[in-house]
This record gives C-alpha cells, structure tokens and sequence, in this order.
C-alpha cells in the first residue's frame, strides 16, 4: 500500500472566516441490527461502573443498508464476534439534527456514540446547543489501539471528541464518452464550468439537504472568498448547471446521462470497478489540482452510560484490518495510514495535488451564514 499524505491542506483563501456516495444518509426512525437476531442484555463491570454490553451507534443509513455495498453488517458481525457485546445501529432521520433536538428538548440522548460524523455536523451542532454542555464526550486517546496511525490531518476536532473513521475527496465525477461528442476534455477548472463548452454540464447535489453538495459549497467559498462565491454560483446555473435535491437525484440523473459531470466522491472509480462500468464513464476531476478533503469520525455522546464499551468500540474500528475492510465496502479512504489494501484500491482512489479543506475554527460560526445566504441568491431559482 502506498503511505498516503492525504491532505496538503491548501491556505484558505477566505478573508475574515473564523475558521460512496458513502456519506449521503436515507435515514430510519429505529435502531436496527443489520438483520441479526437480538441477544439478551446482561451486564458487564469496568472500572466500578456497571454497564451493559449492548452499545447503541448511530450513524447514517446507507452505512448499513445502502443498495451497493455497505459496511454495517460485517461490522457488527466482526465486533460482536471479537466482543461480549452486541452492537445495534441507529440511523435516524435528519442525522445529527436529531440528536440536537433532543438535548435541546431536555430529552436524554439513548445512543451511546455516532459514527460518520463530518467536521460541519460538530460544528452546527456546537453553533446551536441551547445549554453549556456539549453534545459529545472527549475521548482519552491514549487508551484506543492503533491511534498513533491515524493520518494526523484528519483529525478536525480541537477537544478530541471526534475520533476519524474515514475519509474522501469531494471532486467531480465525469462521463468522457458524453464529453467527445462536445469535443472536450473533462472540465480542469473551476471557470471551465461556466464556459458554454460545458453548457448545461453539471449536476450538483443541494447543500441544504447533501453533505457533498454543502462541501462543494465550501469549496467554492475557498475557491472564491466569502465576496465572491455567490457570483461564481450564478454564472454556474446561467450556464445551465443543475441543482438537484440530494447527492442520490444527482447522481442518479448522470447515470442516466443527463449531464456529463456530476459533483461526487473521488472515490468514484471503486464502485464503477466492482460493477464492471465502463471506466470512461467514470473519470475523476479535481478542479484547479484540487479535492475538498471529506472528513468523517466517531463521537461518543456525553448522555452514554457505555463510556468504555463505546471506546472499545472506537479502538476496534481504528484497527488497520478493519480499517482496510471498512473503507473497501464504504467506497472511501482508510483514516490510519497502516491500513493494507490491494494495489488495484490504490489505483483507484487517485488523490489531488492538494487537498483542501475548512478547520473546525474556520466553519465555527459560518456554516448557516454561508448556507442562508447561498438559499437567498441561489435555491430560489
């Protein structure tokens, strides 16, 4: 395996800010066992505190039922197998919204930790705790196995609540045979897409309701600065660009050959080779050299009364045979940098000459300012 330096995060080039496809949740009300029968809770003692062995995870749906591949399943089945623990999965509708709701509301927080947390989600949930305290609990590094191999940029959350998981690149994802027949190559930069060479071109996933269309956002905002990425957002749709509801419409629609590029995952091509997809189909474009470096972690709820359950948890996913597996079913990148995968992986996974991406600081405050001002100019039309 290539040792991977994943993210060469770029400068932001915004003045005044304070700081598979697998991401895109189709979310449940209830907790699930991925189709596995339930066993009897009993109790466990660590460290004078009694605590069940059933651990509650939440996380979002297509990581246990998405209709490719998902990793939920042979995740619960291995830890359960390694563990005296049995592991249900929760996907809930609205995501992190609704754990955030809950604390507002007073209401305990049942779910001991979530997994596939996004630098934007810690934030937003930060920005609009109606109490002091804090919707996760800080996690004592030291005591997860594998922890010194996590690839030291991802890691996004200053109190160390946020333990990553895995990762991705935000990049296009574009259809050469489509493009021959314009006489193009795949759009290079970010002006490439308002040129009438790619009139009508792009399909982009609605940053209101998509984590890849929001970190597409983000990346124009650092492409543009805060004074000028609605004006590049416009001159994208007066050349005919699309804004589709979710990252699955868009993606969906290109599949259908609507358009010859579609906002997505740089992972793209692992997919297309399990399927069997012609790879020209399926090109990867990091516009300007670069990829929005798509960033996702665990978090343990401070309401858990599993703290060291769930940090067996976490250590176990740290793993580099898990971390290998995970990532090969989730469609993304390992977060350790010991992970073994094949060549073939590697070779589909190409990486932009630099990785961009905002810190917790730089989104702190900013994330529904940006997103407010973009459904003003942008959502209406």
């Amino acid at each position: 395996m290539k040792r991977r330096s994943y993210l060469r995060t770029a400068g932001v080039g915004v003045a005044g800010l304070l700081a598979g496809c697998s991401a895109e949740p189709v979310d449940t009300d209830s907790p699930t066992d991925s189709g596995s029968e339930s066993t009897d809770v009993t109790g466990t003692t660590t460290g004078g505190t009694t605590e069940t062995s059933t651990l509650l995870v939440g996380t979002y749906s297509s990581f246990i039922d998405a209709p490719s591949t998902s990793p939920g399943a042979w995740v619960k089945e291995r830890f359960e197998a390694e563990h005296d623990a049995t592991l249900e999965w929760f996907a809930p509708d609205g995501g992190m919204e609704y754990f955030l709701q809950r604390r507002n509301q007073g209401v305990t927080v049942d779910t001991d930790l979530y997994a596939g947390l996004t630098p934007e989600n810690m934030v937003r949930v930060d920005d609009n705790l109606e109490s002091g305290d804090s919707l996760f609990k800080p996690v004592d590094t030291g005591a997860l196995s594998n922890y010194d191999n996590v690839v030291e940029e991802y890691l996004f959350d200053p109190q160390e609540r946020a333990i990553p998981m895995g990762a991705s690149y935000i990049s296009l994802v574009y259809n050469q045979n489509l493009l021959d027949k314009r006489g193009v190559d795949g759009p290079k930069t970010f002006e490439d897409l308002t040129n009438d060479a790619y009139r009508d071109g792009l399909l982009i996933p609605n940053p209101q309701n998509s984590e890849t269309g929001l970190e597409f956002l983000f990346w124009t905002i650092n492409e543009y600065g805060e004074d000028g990425y609605l004006d590049y957002w416009q001159r994208l749709l007066d050349n005919g660009a699309r804004i589709l509801e979710s990252w699955g419409a868009a993606y969906g629609a290109y599949s259908e050959g609507e358009a010859p590029a579609v906002v997505s995952y740089a992972t793209d091509q692992v997919f297309a080779d399990m399927s069997g997809a012609d790879m020209a189909e399926h090109q990867i474009g990091f516009l300007n050299g670069e990829g929005y470096a798509y960033l996702e972690a665990m978090a343990r709820f401070s309401d858990t009364d599993r703290p060291k359950l769930a940090e067996t948890f976490m250590s176990f996913m740290l793993e580099p045979e898990i971390q290998a597996e995970v990532a090969q079913r989730n469609v993304a990148l390992p977060a350790v940098d010991n992970a073994e995968l094949s060549q073939t992986f590697d070779e589909l996974t190409p990486e932009p000459e630099t990785a961009v991406s905002f810190s917790y600081d730089q989104l702190s405050g900013n994330v529904d300012t940006w997103l407010e001002e973009w459904s003003r100019q942008v959502a209406g039309q």
